[in-house]
């Protein structure tokens, strides 16, 4: 009994402090949660925006349109600058000149296609029978019974659906009411960008505190070059794009080659995507007006266009800074497709350039760089450097 009673007996446990329960926790760890939570308060905020932009699209997209025009045209605004006057006379031609060569280009397309309505019309029919004909002597060998019961179903789909049609030709009137607003709305800001593209950017400057507007001004100045000179270049290579195809097209004497090549000029400015649907409408037509070697020839020069950009163009046109990875524009053209549209996609790549350009400026900013306390730049209109 006494050897029992010199044993050592377990001290009883106790719970540990919260002090001692921090420590526990691994560097690692803690670093991991603060990335977390911060990544979610930064992930929050982004949603917060975008359901904001969401719900002024119609003047959020009008004006991001009109940074584009603003980028294309600024180095024409500057060259008539040398013409005597205001600021207001420069930005006014240059804006004309930029309006009346999209008036220009709508009206050619326009015009080509109305004078090949007709003959555009007759290949189409052409196409229809010799589909209906391939349903019935080809591999499927449906009968004319069955064709004529498939054509029948699709035209009582639409007679009963007459209403919903009806509707959504007066949804087709308000869209073209609210496209009016926004083209207007375009070209104002358009004007004023060009204009007074020193105030904006000002004021732009002033929402942040005095000590982080040089920081600002220097990550501003780099994301605006990259992504003007991402429109300018992008520029060339989709007229580049569209008169080569367009000299194919009138070597094959497809019908509506000119209009074609508008198509193919308008459809560069999306990469990737762009140019491969437009493309196969050009094979398309191509194929309905002269068979199956034209469009084989008419695929495989967009082929080799794309080729080119991928390899020639783009970094010979594009500079380092504004380059970036196909994986990059691959990710960023179906994340704006899937978020808006068509819309989407076009403004994806130069968004993501944009950003791109402006944290690398952000990281490489040093004070010693520039004055240290600096007028707001002139990132819009800033003189060219000779």
């Amino acid at each position: 009994m006494a050897d029992d009673d010199e044993r050592p007996r377990p001290r009883p446990h106790r719970p540990p402090s919260a002090d001692s329960a921090v420590d526990a926790v691994t560097w690692p760890v803690r670093v991991a949660a603060a990335w977390t939570w911060r990544l979610l308060v930064i992930g929050l905020g982004v949603y917060v925006l975008a359901r904001i932009f969401l719900r002024i699209e119609l003047v959020a997209f009008s004006f991001v349109i009109a940074l584009f025009l603003t980028a294309v045209l600024h180095p024409l605004e500057v060259l008539f600058r040398r013409i005597p006057g205001s600021r207001s006379i420069s930005s006014a031609l240059a804006l004309l000149i930029g309006i009346a060569i999209l008036v220009g280009i709508g009206w050619f397309v326009g015009w080509q296609i109305s004078n090949h309505s007709n003959e555009l019309g007759d290949q189409i029919s052409n196409f229809v029978t010799k589909f209906r004909n391939w349903l019935r002597d080809g591999p499927l060998h449906l009968k004319s019974s069955d064709i004529d019961k498939i054509a029948n179903n699709i035209t009582d789909t639409v007679k009963k659906h007459q209403g919903q049609l009806i509707s959504g030709a007066i949804e087709t009137v308000r869209a073209v009411v609210e496209a009016l607003g926004a083209l207007l709305l375009i070209l104002l800001s358009t004007f004023f960008l060009l204009r007074d593209g020193a105030q904006i950017w000002g004021w732009v400057l002033r929402l942040f505190p005095r000590a982080a507007q040089p920081r600002v001004d220097f990550a501003g100045r780099a994301g605006w070059r990259t992504f003007g000179g991402y429109m300018r270049g992008q520029v060339l290579i989709a007229l580049f794009h569209g008169v080569s195809v367009m000299i194919v097209l009138f070597v094959l004497q497809v019908p509506l080659a000119a209009a074609l090549g508008v198509l193919i000029f308008l459809g560069s400015f999306v990469p990737l995507i762009g140019l491969t649907v437009t493309g196969a409408l050009c094979v398309a037509v191509a194929g309905l007006e002269h068979g199956l070697t034209a469009a084989i020839v008419v695929a495989v020069a967009i082929i080799v266009l794309v080729q080119l950009e991928a390899h020639l163009l783009q970094p010979f046109i594009m500079s380092r800074s504004v380059e970036v990875h196909p994986l990059a524009i691959a990710l960023s053209v179906l994340t704006g497709t899937i978020v808006a549209g068509i819309v989407g996609a076009l403004l994806a790549v130069p968004f993501v350039a944009f950003v791109n350009s402006t944290a690398l400026a952000l990281r490489r900013y040093e004070p010693d760089e520039i004055e240290p306390e600096p007028e707001p730049a002139d990132i819009l209109v800033k003189e060219e450097e000779t």
